[in-house]
Formats: C-alpha cells, structure tokens, sequence
C-alpha cells in the first residue's frame, strides 16, 4: 500500500516562527506527489488493456486557493499572539503548503469497469501549539456493471461489490450510439455542420457544449462545458479522444467524450493529467488493491 498513507492526521512540529515563513511544498505534498502509480504499487494478475490517468490539483474554495491559505496563516499568527504569554512551547511553520487542499487522482478504465484512487491533504492549526496538522485521505472506488466497492486505503477496509477479480467478468456497458445527444455530437465534429449543432444545443440542450481540442500528457482531448449539480455550477472537463475503446462510465450522462484528463470547476477541483496512456497494459491486481495483506472485506449488507 502506499506508504504515505500511514496515519489520517500528521503534525507538522517545525521551528519557531522568525518573521513571515518561506513558501515551500509541505512534506505531506511531497509524499502525495511523489508516490508511485498505482499500477506499480499493484502489478500482479493478468494482464488488462486499460486507459489510465494520473491528475494533480487542488480544491479552490470559494474565494481562491490563495485566500484560503492567507486564512490559514492569519489563523496561525492569532494563535501565537494568544499563546504568547502561556509558557508553552509554540511550533508555527517555517515554511506554507503549495495548496490549502492538495488532490491526486488516479484513474484506470477499461471497456467493463473502472477504478479510481484519490488522495489529498489539507491543514488545520493545532491550538496546543500553533502547529499545522496535515489531514490526509486516501480512498478508491471500483465500479462496474456489478456495483461499487469502496475502498479506504488509510484503515485498509473495503465495503460492497468487492470480489477477488476486481469485477474482471463484469458486462460492458452498453454506449450511447444515439439520440439526440450522439446526433449533436456528430453535427459538432463537422466544421460545416458547427454552428447548427450549437442551435440545436440552445434549442433542446444537452448537458454539455462542445469546446476546442488540446493536448494533455501527450494525449488529445476535447474540451466539454456542461453543469455538474444541481446548483448549477459548469465545469470544463477535457475528455481523451481516441483509442480502441470508449471507457466505463468515463463519460459524461450524454455519452460524450473519453478518459477525463483535465477539470476546471468554479470553486472546486482544479485537475491536470501529468501522466495519461491510451491503450496500454497494467496487471489486473490494479482494479483490488484491497487483496493486498491487511485489508478487512465488509460484505454487501454488512452494518
């Protein structure tokens, strides 16, 4: 397993704080961003074609990454002031995180199934001492046409549809061939044809609107803008086109793009591919991570 996942709640006991504190890349950013891809970590089994991706970010809040962490030190000085006169010893950081709330995704898909690992961390001030505490999660999520298994890598357990195969007999999902959403899909590729599919967007809607097409880790991909909740909120997801397959359920509801290789999401995840194959081949041992020593299966209809 990832051995930075050791511990949910990390300290971070610095020296004293001498005047502002440099801007550096915490040691828990480190660790997140320097673990090896999953794929490494779990290379038993037979071999799967899969697409996979690997994206950093961070969660912007409300009001910006860069607020939030100017709360933070603000936080962090209100409490040395408070603490100044108490005889205790005060641990402040010398040095800030890149990110108030750092996130790794790693996605591997093929046409029956897909497993997704996420991990992050985030600070809060300890008020015994002005430290930060690192909050660091790790999980993954493996779905297919048989269910969903949840799994948490930090207390190594794992809840639901949890065979040992790692779903590898599950039925593809049947893609959308068409409908409305295929045909303005269609209308979109063809430069003649462009305008009247944004028309038909307009007129009938379809979730997402078709943008330009860049290159994310070596790999194409389309931009889509469409609404991700109920609140409304649009986010641009740049979905991979290409290879031999279409993966499970990594397209939007309208049977829209590929292998997600980037997110911009106003006050939300901010996501970028830094690793992405198409077509290649990892062991099956990738998609049950919870087979590993240690894990605690909870069968379906446990409490």
């Amino acid at each position: 397993m990832f051995t930075l996942y050791r511990g949910a709640a990390l300290a971070i006991s610095l020296l004293a704080l001498t005047g502002m504190p440099a801007h550096a890349t915490s040691p828990q950013e480190q660790t997140i961003f320097s673990a090896p891809l999953p794929h490494q970590l779990h290379a038993g089994g037979p071999m799967v074609k899969v697409h996979r991706a690997r994206l950093d970010g961070y969660l912007d809040f409300e009001n910006g990454d860069a607020a939030a962490l100017a709360e933070l030190k603000e936080r962090v000085q209100q409490c040395t002031r408070a603490l100044a006169a108490s005889g205790r010893a005060l641990h402040p950081p010398t040095v800030w995180p890149d990110h108030m709330s750092s996130h790794r995704d790693d996605q591997y898909s093929a046409p029956n199934r897909n497993i997704r690992y996420t991990s992050g961390v985030s600070y809060v001030v300890n008020g015994n001492d002005c430290s930060l505490i690192a909050e660091i999660a790790s999980s993954a999520m493996l779905s297919s046409s048989k269910g969903v298994c949840k799994i948490d890598l930090v207390r190594k357990t794992a809840r639901g549809e949890c065979d040992a195969s790692g779903h590898a007999d599950a039925r593809p999902e049947p893609q959308v061939q068409d409908g409305m959403a295929d045909v303005i899909r269609k209308m979109a590729a063809n430069p003649a044809m462009a305008a009247a599919a944004a028309q038909l967007t307009a007129a009938v809607g379809t979730g997402a609107v078709r943008g330009g097409q860049r290159t994310v880790a070596g790999v194409r991909c389309t931009d889509w803008r469409q609404q991700i909740d109920p609140q409304g909120t649009i986010a641009t997801l740049c979905y991979a086109t290409g290879g031999s397959f279409v993966p499970f359920r990594a397209v939007n509801q309208e049977g829209l793009g590929g292998l997600l290789l980037a997110n911009t999401t106003p006050h939300g995840l901010q996501l970028k591919a830094v690793d992405a194959r198409l077509d290649t081949q990892v062991g099956n041992a990738v998609f049950a991570p919870y087979m590993a020593p240690g894990f605690t299966l909870e069968r379906s209809g446990q409490p």
